[in-house]
């Protein structure tokens, strides 16, 4: 049975529950657990025609890890009942009877199949008609003893949540539907973080500027487009917070509703492949105003996989639009479509006259979204391995038709990725002169070589407004299900010279959307520094750095430390690793394992040394130690000397956990090469303990954390990043001799983790005094730069203002 909380999940939750004060988030919970205990007493076969019809259960029950149609079907129940409660505790309809009533009712389930028909001959059908279904489904089959218990629970608990449930500001159904619905990984959709969407809506409205937004017409001027928005969190929360500017600008409740009903049947747009997540987006925008019409709203369902009429064609969703010519042709090109694509809005009523998605994307002010960010091999897993293959031919087909019109994408776009593709549709989808667009991505993104091409052809299309990024350990994602470190950055259209770049470091992640606007309250009241309450600190980044594609004050929490990061990096005293060994740098691991080799002892004749663990226990001096030891399958003498040929006198971490770990890069009299370690071949004995000792210095760890993949607190790093890190000459014979010698006296010394004494750490301020002596630099500003480095959360494992225990 489907479980929605494991047990950290659960205290995490009873923490922020009703007990610590906080409605909102034991509502949440409540909304959580009424789900999951409904979905007990649902049958699914029953149940997998009516979602067949309404939302293609059936494409997806061919994965084992497909959606639990128990719980879908409970989550649209819930969903319905809430909206019921709400029209009642309103008195938007006359004749709908509070959810107290029916839950006491002898016949649950036939008076609320008739409260439901009687609201849907009003409107409000993208929610109730899927529920009514799916309860007529069980009821069919004359099993109804679990479903009237299903409905009584869902009535008792929706009394009781509506009215929260409408005034939280930000959609909480994303973070349940990303659980109940099962094979989402495959398309992408890790739903945003209600608090993370939060944040976004109040940066993306900063950008946007002085505006009015008590005026209609303000709101008419500022269509917003998410075309990835699954169940709306995103739209939900920008227009939460358009409302708050506007009630802050003198509007009443009346005037409230009516710009709500505009926002969403005029310039609130949404686009996804999801028909049950766009159910749910439509019930968000709507809720709590019983003028909005879903027959006039902007979600669309894009086409998504084959086509039930003709399973020869496949599409790919949102992407289609990159084939449009209204979306990114110049009219002087050839071969793209005018005609509309077979988008549906969210309803079933034949009579709705449909909006075309092309006309709802194009033009848009605003455009705010969480990228898919799935591999793209990985797209369609829950299709035929045939439809898959044609779904990522489809891609491909649709970035050739973007780099054909924008050439200066090509550079940008990652085979390995659709997530840049869709910077593509919202770049193309925004209003040319002016328009803010917010994305939330990848904090490696950032930083990564391989995102360099992406950041220089935002930073020459747009002003780099603000990147917000989480420090707090545990509490570095914006999106629902990862652990990986996420930034918002929202950027603007902008003509001439560009400004500076906001750098927004928090210390720790508002829980809710209180604690976002009390953030956003403090942040206000400072121009650059602390902020206050403890949430963090502002900084800026010059226009020059930001459009030479370095954006890396996102990954330190000190601006202080980015800084002195950026500078060493670009400093003239010193020069690219590879300018020295005038060689590659070979990532000997893959081949250790291509099956040419086996495990054996130190012992066994032909063997040879290997640095593989990167743990803490593995490599504990600046001297190599190898921890494993391999051999030639047959003792193949040919593949023993090709594999020797690529070992070196220094290795340089492959990744390591920034906490636990000791050294960065080892040496030794002896070659050796590596499992998690890269050998650097090019170098003598002589150069490569120097090198080793300026590596692990603090200034060369500084360079190799700045092109961290992965993520922050376990990066992974590439040869192509460490070719470029910037030493010393070590040519210079006296260069070479002071750091070769300290690497002589400090080679036995045990290397603390650098969560454990970093700062103060007697190995540590040798190298760094012998890197002083060498290159004539300060030695008390490296001593503080290594204090500043043991500060980062990352590293120290602790958050600004944190203290372990003991």
């Amino acid at each position: 049975m489907l479980r929605f909380a494991d047990p950290a999940i659960k205290m995490n939750l009873l923490a922020k529950s009703g007990l610590s004060g906080n409605r909102v988030m034991r509502d949440l919970n409540i909304l959580r657990e009424g789900v999951d205990e409904a979905a007990r007493h649902l049958r699914e076969d029953e149940l997998l025609t009516a979602l067949n019809r309404h939302f293609g259960m059936d494409r997806l029950k061919a994965n084992p890890k497909a959606a639990d149609g128990c719980a879908v079907a409970a989550l649209l129940m819930m969903n319905a009942a809430m909206l019921h409660q709400r029209i009642a505790n309103g008195g938007w309809l006359s004749g709908v009877r509070d959810m107290a009533a029916v839950k006491n009712d002898p016949n649950a389930m036939r008076t609320i199949i008739r409260q439901w028909n009687g609201i849907m001959r009003h409107d409000f059908r993208p929610v109730l008609e899927p529920a009514v279904d799916a309860i007529h489904a069980v009821e069919d089959t004359g099993k109804i003893a679990g479903l009237e218990r299903a409905l009584r629970h869902i009535a008792a608990e929706s009394e009781r949540i509506a009215e929260t449930y409408a005034d939280m500001g930000a959609d909480h159904a994303g973070p349940l539907f990303n659980r109940v619905m099962g094979n989402q990984a495959s398309d992408g959709a890790f739903f945003t973080r209600p608090v993370a969407a939060s944040l976004a809506a109040r940066l993306t409205l900063d950008a946007v500027g002085d505006a009015d937004w008590s005026n209609p017409e303000t709101w008419r001027e500022h269509k917003a487009l998410d075309p990835a928005c699954g169940s709306g969190t995103l739209l939900a929360a920008l227009l939460a917070d358009m409302k708050r500017r506007a009630k802050d600008a003198g509007a009443d409740d009346d005037a409230l509703a009516a710009l709500q009903k505009i926002a969403v049947e005029e310039t609130v747009k949404g686009l996804d492949i999801n028909p049950v997540s766009l159910q749910l987006a439509a019930s968000q925008l709507t809720a709590g105003n019983r003028h909005v019409s879903y027959r006039r709203m902007g979600l669309h369902l894009m086409p998504y996989g084959p086509d039930r009429d003709n399973p020869a064609k496949v599409s790919a969703g949102t992407l289609e639009l990159l084939g449009q010519r209204a979306i990114v042709s110049r009219p002087t090109e050839l071969g793209f479509a005018d005609d509309a694509i077979a988008s549906q809005t969210i309803w079933q009523d034949a009579d709705a006259e449909l909006e075309d998605a092309v006309e709802a994307a194009r033009d848009s002010r605003i455009v705010i979204m969480n990228p898919p960010f799935t591999n793209r091999v990985k797209m369609g897993e829950k299709f035929a391995p045939e439809t898959q293959k044609r779904l990522r031919e489809r891609a491909d087909a649709m970035e050739g038709k973007l780099t054909q019109s924008d050439p200066d994408m090509l550079g940008v776009m990652d085979k390995n990725s659709i997530r840049t593709l869709f910077v593509g549709v919202a770049d193309h989808c925004l209003n040319r002169s002016d328009g803010v667009f917010t994305m939330i991505n990848p904090t490696i993104a950032l930083t990564a070589p391989t995102g360099q091409r992406e950041r220089l052809t935002l930073a020459q299309r747009y002003h780099i407004h603000t990147v917000l990024t989480s420090h707090q350990p545990g509490n570095i994602n914006m999106s629902q299900n990862t652990n990986i470190n996420e930034s918002v950055i929202v950027m603007r259209r902008h003509e001439g010279p560009k400004p500076p770049t906001r750098f927004i470091n928090l210390d720790r992640m508002p829980s809710d959307d209180v604690e976002a606007a009390d953030f956003h309250r403090c942040l206000t009241n400072v121009t650059e520094g602390l902020i206050a309450n403890g949430w963090g600190e502002v900084s800026y980044w010059d226009a020059e750095r930001i459009e030479s594609g370095d954006w890396t004050s996102a990954i330190w929490r000190s601006p202080e430390l980015a800084d002195a990061a950026a500078r060493y990096a670009n400093h003239p005293d010193l020069r690219a690793l590879a300018d020295t060994t005038k060689k590659t740098i070979p990532f000997t691991g893959r081949d250790l394992f291509r099956g040419a080799f086996e495990r054996a002892d130190e012992s066994t004749p032909g063997s040879f040394g290997v640095l593989d663990s990167k743990s803490a226990d593995a490599q504990t001096t600046i001297r190599s130690a190898p921890d494993i030891y391999w051999v030639a399958k047959n003792h193949d003498k040919d593949e023993t000397d090709k594999m020797l040929g690529k070992a070196g006198y220094l290795l340089i971490t492959a990744g390591q956990r920034n906490t636990t770990a000791r050294v960065v890069a080892t040496a030794d009299s002896k070659k050796y090469v590596g499992g998690g370690w890269m050998p650097v071949i090019g170098l003598s004995e002589s150069e490569a303990k120097a090198v080793a000792v300026f590596i692990n210095s603090t200034i060369g760890r500084l360079q190799l954390m700045r092109n961290a993949g992965r993520t922050l607190e376990f990066p992974l790093y590439r040869p192509a990043g460490v070719a470029n890190i910037r030493i010393p000459d070590i040519r210079d014979a006296q260069i070479q001799k002071t750091l070769a010698a300290c690497w002589e006296r400090t080679r036995d010394m045990p290397v603390p983790q650098f969560r454990d004494g970093d700062a103060e750490s007697e190995v540590r301020r040798r190298w760094d005094e012998a890197v002083a002596a060498a290159l004539g630099w300060d030695a008390a500003e490296l001593s503080e730069l290594r204090r500043l480095l043991h500060r980062e959360p990352h590293v120290r494992g602790l958050g600004y203002g944190q203290y372990g225990d003991g």
